[in-house]
């Protein structure tokens, strides 16, 4: 037997270049992909490598079992199972495989092992080539909207698409920029990426709000459970006394979560800042009486569940009765877009006047973040990035977060 390796653009390149050297009556023992460093950037595709072989024994090979047909059953289950979702296509679309003239009838006879071995191969490489051209469609789809792009505008359009910026804001954001930047400067990574940049910062408002002009501001956090809540409001309740100076005064709501206040109540003691706690939204007027000398109050509220429409009219009788200057929904930096929308759109009826995203040093990425601060349009005010008190907590910074969001990865603000 005769065993030699051939490497080409595709399987079927391969198989062509085999079977052009060994003969028609070689067979592909083992095929594999050879990827590329930068396939993505570069846009260009793999090269695959096969081994083949040819017997010396002569008698007719057996037909293969496996029909066009059979392939493509296979390929559609494996997608199925398998391959990330893409926008459904008409079928006339889709890319029919080409048909093979028929092979010339062989010499010699493989054994039946070595043939069955080879059908599966093949059928392996046939999917895979179906599997690459869809991909190829993709990546066309995604382009649609900018044609003949300079290189270095297609790449960070697909960057911001691979950070789960939303395809609508993604491309607004090259658009900007392409309006922006002379043809000249579009050809440059460097530049390109600079204006995306500074593009992302400037979508979203950023900053605390200034504090108010009466003698004392009512601070109340929302959000679901688990967002740190709690955490974020020991932080905000220490900076404000020990670094601006403020006389502090804190109201926890959280009644339901065991330990909630004795958490609270330890970082009060602690911190020496006065802390009362209500149970019901007609207490929460005497409890603020109480702390009507002092200069900033924050209230602490129970974490409920975006689909709990019920407690959630009962926390927002809370927030009313609180009649707080500002209202913040802290948003975990971990919660994926279609949990972020829901719960934006469920806390709407406590009308936040700002966001917070917690939790930033556990995230994987940040471009849902961005899109759900381009959906509601509310100024964010605080990132936290950890649990110790009050250091994990920063006022949001415009570039600090357009960085995250288009690299990636955590940075301190």
């Amino acid at each position: 037997m005769r065993i030699k390796k051939f490497t080409a653009g595709s399987v079927k390149e391969a198989t062509e270049q085999m079977k052009q050297e060994l003969g028609p009556e070689a067979i592909v023992l083992h095929s594999r992909r050879l990827t590329g460093a930068a396939v993505l950037k570069s846009f260009g595709r793999d090269q695959f490598e096969i081994t083949g072989a040819v017997d010396d024994v002569t008698e007719p090979a057996p037909v293969s079992t496996y029909s066009r047909r059979d392939v493509r059953r296979t390929f559609e289950a494996a997608m199925t199972a398998a391959a990330p979702p893409m926008p459904a296509l008409p079928a006339a679309e889709l890319p029919e495989p080409e048909q093979e003239a028929a092979p010339a009838p062989p010499r010699r006879r493989a054994s039946s092992s070595l043939a069955e071995v080879s059908d599966m191969v093949q059928l392996k490489a046939d999917m895979e080539e179906m599997k690459q051209t869809m991909q190829q469609l993709t990546h066309q789809l995604r382009h649609k909207h900018f044609g003949d792009l300079p290189e270095a505008l297609k790449e960070v359009y697909l960057a911001l698409l691979q950070q789960d910026i939303e395809e609508k804001y993604a491309v607004s954001i090259t658009n900007t920029v392409m309006k922006k930047l002379p043809p000249q400067q579009q050809r440059s990574r460097t530049a390109v990426e600079q204006l995306v940049v500074q593009t992302i910062a400037g979508g979203v408002t950023m900053g605390a709000a200034p504090a108010a002009n009466r003698k004392r501001k009512v601070v109340v956090l929302v959000g679901p459970t688990g967002v740190g809540k709690t955490t974020t409001i020991a932080k905000l309740a220490a900076v404000e006394k020990l670094a601006n100076g403020r006389s502090v005064g804190l109201i926890s709501c959280d009644t339901y979560r065991i330990g909630a206040i004795e958490q609270l109540k330890t970082f009060a003691v602690i911190a020496d800042i006065p802390m009362q706690v209500v149970y019901r939204a007609a207490d929460i007027p005497g409890a603020l009486k109480k702390f009507q000398k002092h200069d900033i109050v924050f209230i602490d509220t129970v974490g409920r569940g975006q689909k709990a429409k019920k407690e959630l009219q009962e926390l927002r009788k809370m927030v009313d009765a609180a009649k707080a200057d500002e209202v913040h929904l802290v948003l975990s930096a971990q919660t994926n877009m279609a949990t972020l929308s829901a719960i934006t759109d469920s806390f709407s009826i406590m009308s936040p006047t700002h966001l917070i995203f917690s939790k930033m040093d556990e995230a994987a990425i940040f471009g849902p973040l961005y899109n759900i601060a381009q959906k509601t349009r509310i100024p964010v005010s605080f990132f936290t990035t950890g649990q110790a008190v009050p250091d994990d907590i920063s006022v949001s910074d415009g570039m600090t977060f357009a960085r995250m969001v288009y690299q990636g990865t955590y940075a301190h603000a």
